[in-house]
Parts: structure tokens; C-alpha cells; sequence
């Protein structure tokens, strides 16, 4: 990527020493009113989405505070977490003159945004299909994730990838993923049931039958007097199937209990993560995973973890509680409106998101580019209850 343009928590003091000479040099015809860089805020600031919500919002009041330039206005809107109440409070932002908004944060709210020409909409949304053209889908998405772990599985080395995903369940990202760069040596959907996936885990990974190739060994070497014979016996007997499986790495599309449950059921099934690369999805880096032997060197893409915790303490500081992790994609998006302001005469122009050169926010790198944020992610694993950054 070329030389980028850089804001975070890092360097706003950039923009707040030099704030002031932007003023002054700006055109003298321009009104102070034309100075003010007015920014709509749309999330769910009511309701049973409603602590989400006020995460995003404070987590935007701390970049603004951060940026400390007084010419720049936040106007906060509840959208309830719906279509129709996000597009009345956007008609609303219209008529004030706001140009552009950070929110919605649900895919679903967007439905009817592309009828507000006149605003450009930073969604938090990951969704990547049926975008609004005046929106930007901000969110850590399935091909920027795409993107790092091809990277990744270029640079392992990986060759047969098994695919798994729930039956009736992220189906659009099951489908993204196995229309892409990425090759794997067979795709299977499971049963949602946790009593049902060690089942179907034990049939992909050929359990019985590596469980009768070692009872039949076993068999052989017992009735053998010979040195070399004893002490395989020895060995065997410490295990419970013999042989190895058919593929070198996982990638589980799944989240929470259940993706527990599958990585569990393959520990069951007597194939260790020290012999096969396990991957999963961004999953804003689950603390629980630690309390689970099953996921031990489990891998996923994500954002930049030092500068997640960085974000996540001066929240803890001002607001004295913990924000939500995805909450830092809103701190980002106050920051990148407000350098494209600044190093535009104090006006917002939309073009000015689509620079090729890209951005650096707090949570890493990335482009916009088809009304998507590509990020640059990296590649973490849990390792002795920590996240090792591996990529």
C-alpha cells in the first residue's frame, strides 16, 4: 500500500495544534457557519440494543474529545435498531444540513438509507452484498478476514482445508468464502444440535475406524516377544486412535458455544491442534476461549490487539466502565471524517473517503474501496491464555 494517511489516539494532537492555522488560512468568504463540520450519529440508543448503542456514542465522544477541535458537532439520533426509525431520524440529519453520518450499526437498518441522497452513511455493518451506494460498510468484513488468512495459508503452507459451517446458518459467508481464493479439500455443514456435532465430527475425521486400526495393531504387537514390539506396545496403549487424518487445517465459520462445541468434538475425536491448523472467523477476541483445552492455538484474523487495548483503558478511564470491543470502529470513523474535513478547507467531501493512498485509524489499516472498508488484518492464536500475534 502506498504511503498512507495516518489519524489515531496516537496523533490527534497533530490536528488539535494545527487546527487553528486551517482557520486561518482558509478562504476569507468562507461563514463560520460553513466552518462547522456537523456529523449525524445514528445508532440504538433505545431499547433491547440499547447499552450497544450508547457504547458507540461514547466511544465517538471520546475521539471527539480527543481530536479537540470545537467546530466539529456531533448530533446523536436513536434509529431503535430498525429501518423505518432510522430513516425518519436520517430525513432529520437532512434537514439540518448534515452531510454525513456515523451509523447505522445494523445491516438492517440500512434498507432504506439510499433514498437520502444528499448524506453519506459510515455503517458499522460487516455485511458486504446490497450495500446502499451512499453508505460505507465500515465493518471488519468476511473479504478483508478473506484476505489474511489466503495471505497466511500461502505463507504455512496449508494444502487440504477443511471447510465447516452450521446447517441454515451464515450461509452468505459460507458462500463467499468458498467462491474465493481460498481452496479446500471438502466443505461440510453440521448438524446446529450440540448433540449431534460430535457425531458428525467423528465421521469427517474417520474416528472408528483409526480407533479398529488400533486395536488391531495393538492386537498384532501383543502377541510379539520382540523388543521394538513392546515398546510400540508401550506407546500405543497411551492412545486412542492410530493414523492421521486426511486434511492439514479447519477453518469453522461459527461463533460462541457452538464453535466450542466443534473444536471440543475434534479434541474428542482425537486430532490435536499440534498436528492440524485450526481457524475460525474474527471473533473480537474471546477472553472465555482461555477457560477451553480445545482451543488452544485456535487462529483467527482481527484487528491490531495492542491498539484495541489501548482504546479499550482510555474508554475504562473516562467512562469507568469496559466499551464494547467493535465500538473502536466508531472512534475511527469520527477520526476519518474529520482528517478528510481538514485537509479539505473545512468541507466534507465524500470522494475524499475513496483516496487510493488509504488510511491508518487506531484499529489498523485499510481502504476504502466499493463502498467497503478493506482492512488489513492480522492473524492471532490463543496460546497459554493469551493472543499471540502469529501474522
Amino acid at each position: 500500500m502506498k504511503k498512507l494517511f495516518i489519524f489515531s489516539i496516537l496523533t490527534y494532537l497533530f490536528f488539535t495544534i494545527n487546527s487553528s492555522a486551517l482557520i486561518q488560512n482558509s478562504n476569507e468568504d468562507i461563514t463560520e457557519n460553513e466552518k462547522i463540520l456537523k456529523i449525524g450519529v445514528l445508532l440504538p440508543l433505545s431499547g433491547i440494543f440499547q447499552d450497544t448503542g450508547q457504547s458507540f456514542l461514547k466511544a465517538i465522544q471520546l475521539a471527539l474529545f480527543d481530536v479537540g477541535n470545537e467546530n466539529i458537532k456531533i448530533y446523536p439520533k436513536d434509529s431503535k435498531a430498525n429501518a423505518l426509525d432510522a430513516y425518519l431520524s436520517a430525513k432529520e440529519f437532512e434537514k439540518l444540513g448534515i452531510k454525513v453520518v456515523i451509523g447505522p450499526i445494523f445491516y438492517e437498518s440500512l434498507e432504506r438509507l439510499n433514498e437520502i441522497n444528499s448524506i453519506t452513511f459510515i455503517s458499522l455493518t460487516n455485511k458486504t452484498q446490497k450495500i446502499p451506494k451512499n453508505t460505507i460498510a465500515f465493518g471488519i468484513n468476511i473479504i478483508s478476514q478473506i484476505d489474511v488468512l489466503k495471505k497466511y495459508f500461502d505463507e504455512i503452507e496449508v494444502s487440504n482445508t477443511l471447510l465447516l459451517s452450521p446447517k441454515s446458518q451464515f450461509t452468505s459467508q459460507a458462500k463467499i468464502i468458498t467462491n474465493s481464493e481460498l481452496k479446500f479439500y471438502k466443505v461440510f455443514a453440521y448438524n446446529t444440535s450440540a448433540k449431534k456435532i460430535t457425531g458428525e465430527i467423528k465421521k469427517i475425521t474417520n474416528y472408528q475406524e483409526r480407533k479398529k486400526d488400533l486395536e488391531r495393531r495393538i492386537d498384532i504387537l501383543e502377541k510379539s516377544d520382540l523388543y521394538k514390539d513392546k515398546k510400540e506396545l508401550e506407546e500405543l496403549e497411551q492412545k486412542h486412535t492410530l493414523g492421521k487424518v486426511n486434511f492439514d487445517s479447519v477453518l469453522v465459520i461459527d461463533f460462541g458455544e457452538r464453535l466450542k462445541s466443534v473444536l471440543t468434538s475434534f479434541m474428542f475425536s482425537d486430532v490435536s491442534s499440534n498436528e492440524v491448523n485450526f481457524f475460525t472467523l474474527n471473533q473480537w477476541f474471546d477472553e472465555t476461549f482461555f477457560n477451553e483445552n480445545a482451543l488452544q492455538n485456535l487462529h483467527f484474523p482481527a484487528i491490531d490487539f495492542d491498539n484495541l487495548k489501548k482504546f479499550k483503558k482510555k474508554y475504562l478511564d473516562t467512562f469507568g466502565e469496559e466499551p464494547s470491543q467493535v465500538s473502536i470502529l466508531a472512534y475511527d470513523a469520527l477520526g476519518l471524517i474529520y482528517y478528510c474535513w481538514f485537509n479539505n478547507d473545512a468541507q466534507f467531501k465524500p470522494d475524499q473517503l475513496y483516496n487510493t493512498n488509504g488510511f491508518k485509524g487506531l484499529h489498523g489499516e485499510f481502504i476504502i474501496k466499493d463502498n467497503l472498508s478493506k482492512h488489513q488484518l492480522k492473524i492471532y492464536k490463543v496460546s497459554d491464555k493469551k493472543f499471540l500475534k502469529v501474522y
